[in-house]
C-alpha cells in the first residue's frame, strides 16, 4: 500500500462541492430569470381570460337603475307605455341608447299592492340622452310628447328612484 495524502482527496472533495454549489446557483439564478420573463409575459399579455381574473369590477362602465313603484289599476297601461311608445320613440331616436336599456317587468305584486317595473340601463351612457320627456319631444313633438309623459305620471305610486352602480 502506498501513501496517498489525505489533503489530496480532501481537496478533490472540496472542489467538487463547490463546482455543484457553483452549478445549482448558477442554474437556480438563470431558471428564476427566465421563469419571472416568462410569467411577466403571461401577465401582461391581453386576453378577456387576465381581464376577468384580476378584476371582478366594470373598470370604464356604470349601470343606472330606475325603480318605478306603479299603481295596481295602472300596471297594464304603464307597460303598454313603455312597450309602444317609450322605447320605440329611444330606438328611432338614439340606437346605442335603445341597445344599453333594459325593461324589466315584475313577476307579481308588491306587499303594498304596488307593482315594481325597472329601467336597466347597462352600461350607461353618460355623454347620451335619456330623459323620457326629451325623447318623447323630439319624437311626438311637444304637445303629443307632454300627454303621452302626463299618462306615464299618473301611473306612479311613488316618485321614481334612479340608482348608479360601477
Amino acid at each position: 500500500m502506498g501513501v496517498y495524502p489525505f489533503h489530496y482527496f480532501r481537496m478533490i472533495k472540496i472542489n467538487r462541492i463547490l463546482l455543484v454549489i457553483a452549478a445549482l446557483f448558477i442554474n437556480g439564478c438563470v431558471s428564476l430569470s427566465v421563469g419571472e420573463k416568462l410569467s411577466k409575459r403571461i401577465i401582461n399579455k391581453p386576453n378577456d381570460a387576465n381581464k376577468a381574473e384580476t378584476s371582478v369590477y366594470a373598470l370604464d362602465s356604470s349601470t343606472m337603475m330606475a325603480i318605478n313603484h306603479i299603481l295596481p289599476t295602472k300596471m297594464g297601461q304603464f307597460e303598454m307605455m313603455n312597450k309602444t311608445i317609450i322605447f320605440p320613440a329611444f330606438k328611432r331616436n338614439d340606437i346605442e341608447v335603445y341597445n344599453s336599456l333594459q325593461f324589466l317587468t315584475p313577476e307579481g305584486q308588491n306587499e303594498d299592492g304596488t307593482y315594481t317595473f325597472v329601467y336597466l340601463a347597462n352600461p350607461y351612457l353618460k355623454d347620451k340622452n335619456y330623459d323620457i320627456l326629451d325623447v318623447l319631444i323630439s319624437e311626438y313633438g311637444r304637445t303629443r310628447a307632454e300627454e303621452y309623459f302626463d299618462i306615464w305620471l299618473s301611473c306612479f305610486a311613488y316618485e321614481q328612484e334612479v340608482l348608479s352602480f360601477k
